[in-house]
C-alpha cells in the first residue's frame, strides 16, 4: 500500500475538491438531519399510537443524495479532461495505478468525513430528544448499523464510480455512462426477475441462495419474509444479529471482488493508444453488449406488455411449477430479448463508428 500512496497525489486531490466536499459535507448534514428527524417523528406516532417503541433503520434509498453528491465531488476533482490530466501526470514521477489507488483512497477519505457528520448529527438529535430516548428501543444499535451501512455502501459506490469511469478515456461521457449503466442494469434486473417468475415455485432457489443473508431470523410481516434491517428500513432485533452479520461478511467480500476488478480495469486501461471514448477495445465490447442487453431488455418488456399482456399474466398468475404454457410464453420471451438486444448492438455500433 505505501508503494502506491503518495502525499503529493492526496495534496493535488483534495485541493482541487475541497470546495465540492465542503458544500457536499453542508448538503449531506441537512438532508442526514431531516433522515434522522423522520425517523424521530416516526417513533414518537409509533409511541402514541401504543404500536412500538423500537428505534428503525432508513430505506437505503433515503441515502441516494449522498452518491449524488459523490458524483459530484468526483467529477470536480477531476475535472472534465481526465485523458490528458492523467497522461501528464504519468509523464511526471506518479503511475497510472498511483493515481487511480490515490484516487480510491481520498474518496474513502471523504466517505469518512461525511459519516462523521451523520454520527455529529444522530448525537445532536439523541441529545434533544434525551427524555424521548429513554423509552426507546435500539436507538444506538440502529444508529451503528446506519454507519455500517453508510461506510459497506458506500465504498461499494465509491468503487463502482471508479470502474465504470475506468471504462472511458472521456470524462463527459464516462458520468453520462454511470447513468446509462445504472438504468441498464435496472432493465436487465427487471427482466431477470420476469424470465424467473415463468418457473413458478423454482423463483425460490434465489430464496433458498440469499435467505440466510437477507431475511430477518424467525420474523414475517404477513405472509411475507422481513428483509433484514442492513437492507431495508425496519426495527432492530436481537434475533437479527446473525444475519447482519452473515450480510456484512456478504458486503465485504464483494468490496473484495470489486476491488480487484478495479485492478483488472486499471491495468486494461491505456489512455495513451485508445478512441475518444473508451480505454481500451475490450472495454468498448463489454459496455456495448451490456447497454444493448439492457436496452433489449427495456424495450422487449413495452413490447411484451403491449403484445402479450394478458396471455402473460395469465400464464404465471399463481402457477407453482413450470408448465408447457409458461415454456411457451418464456421462448417467446427470450426470443423477442434476442432480437431487440442485437437490433440495440447493430444501433449503438453504427452510433459509436459515426461518432470515431
Amino acid at each position: 500500500m505505501k508503494k502506491y500512496l503518495n502525499k503529493g497525489l492526496l495534496y493535488e486531490w483534495f485541493n482541487a475538491a475541497k470546495f465540492p466536499i465542503l458544500i457536499g459535507l453542508i448538503t449531506w448534514g441537512f438532508f442526514a438531519h431531516s433522515i434522522l428527524e423522520e425517523s424521530v417523528m416516526r417513533i414518537k406516532n409509533m409511541i402514541g399510537t401504543a404500536q412500538s417503541n423500537n428505534f428503525s433503520s432508513v430505506d437505503l434509498r433515503k441515502y441516494f443524495i449522498l452518491g449524488v453528491i459523490f458524483l459530484a465531488i468526483y467529477i470536480f476533482a477531476n475535472g472534465n479532461n481526465k485523458r490528458n490530466t492523467t497522461m501528464f501526470l504519468c509523464s511526471g514521477p506518479h503511475t497510472k495505478k498511483q493515481i487511480k489507488f490515490n484516487e480510491l483512497i481520498c474518496l474513502l477519505i471523504t466517505l469518512g468525513l461525511y459519516t462523521l457528520m451523520y454520527i455529529y448529527m444522530a448525537a445532536t438529535i439523541y441529545i434533544r430528544n434525551n427524555e424521548l430516548m429513554s423509552i426507546v428501543n435500539g436507538f444506538f444499535p440502529v444508529t451503528l448499523l446506519e454507519v455500517i451501512r453508510l461506510l459497506l455502501f458506500g465504498t461499494l459506490g465509491i468503487l463502482l464510480m471508479i470502474e465504470i469511469d475506468l471504462l472511458f478515456s472521456n470524462s463527459i461521457i464516462a458520468y453520462f455512462g454511470m447513468i446509462a449503466l445504472g438504468m441498464s442494469t435496472i432493465f436487465i434486473l427487471s427482466k431477470f426477475r420476469v424470465i424467473i417468475s415463468y418457473f413458478g415455485s423454482y423463483g425460490s432457489l434465489m430464496d433458498s441462495i440469499f435467505g440466510n443473508i437477507v431475511y430477518g431470523h424467525g420474523y414475517t410481516d404477513g405472509n411475507f419474509k422481513r428483509l433484514s434491517i442492513l437492507f431495508c428500513q425496519g426495527p432492530f432485533y436481537v434475533a437479527d444479529i446473525d444475519v447482519i452479520f452473515k450480510g456484512i461478511l456478504f458486503l465485504m467480500v464483494f468490496i473484495g471482488v470489486m476491488f480487484f476488478i478495479f485492478n483488472v480495469l486499471e491495468r486494461r486501461a491505456k489512455l495513451e493508444t485508445v478512441s475518444k471514448i473508451f480505454s481500451s477495445k475490450a472495454n468498448e465490447n463489454i459496455i456495448v453488449i451490456y447497454l444493448s442487453l439492457g436496452v433489449g431488455a427495456f424495450i422487449n418488456m413495452i413490447l411484451l406488455e403491449i403484445i402479450f399482456r394478458d396471455w402473460r399474466h395469465m400464464v404465471i398468475q399463481g402457477q407453482e411449477y413450470l408448465t408447457s404454457n409458461s415454456i411457451k410464453m418464456l421462448s417467446i420471451d427470450l426470443i423477442i430479448l434476442a432480437l431487440t438486444t442485437f437490433v440495440s448492438y447493430k444501433v449503438l455500433k453504427k452510433i459509436l463508428s459515426t461518432i470515431g
